[in-house]
């Protein structure tokens, strides 16, 4: 994980400004009613993310009209295993992706590479730029 420097921390909006905000890049993941993360993948493995983490002020995260506040944004790696699908029969790209959303990361904070952080960067200060 890195994390990355930005004036982003303590931008309070509603959930549903955010969704709009954000998209269409941006999904919500990982989320409870307290608390989530608005993810970017940055590559085209789905393997790493520009994470936005959220909290709840008031409400609940899937209400529009919940009151949220972002956390300081980061870059996170997932690997994942890899022959998981052969192992069960499934060889298709919908299948895979569906058999890498629930297992275990081999290596959740894996090595980053600095395209990537570099990346993230230019979309946090477009970001700050947006959300300001």
């Amino acid at each position: 994980m890195k994390q990355i420097s930005s004036s982003l921390p303590g931008t309070r909006a509603t959930f549903g400004y955010f969704r709009e905000a954000l998209q269409p890049h941006f999904t919500l993941s990982n989320w409870d009613y307290e608390q989530g993360y608005f993810d970017r993948a940055l590559d085209d493995k789905n393997t790493v993310f520009l994470r936005l983490p959220v909290k709840v002020l008031q409400g609940e995260l899937d209400s529009p009209d919940a009151w949220l506040e972002i956390g300081r944004p980061f870059v996170i790696r997932h690997v994942y295993q890899t022959g998981v699908e052969e192992d069960i029969g499934y060889t298709e790209a919908l299948a895979s992706g569906l058999m890498n959303q629930f297992q275990e990361p081999v290596d959740k904070d894996a090595q980053i590479d600095s395209r990537w952080i570099r990346k993230a960067e230019a979309i946090v200060k477009e970001l700050e730029n947006r959300l300001a």
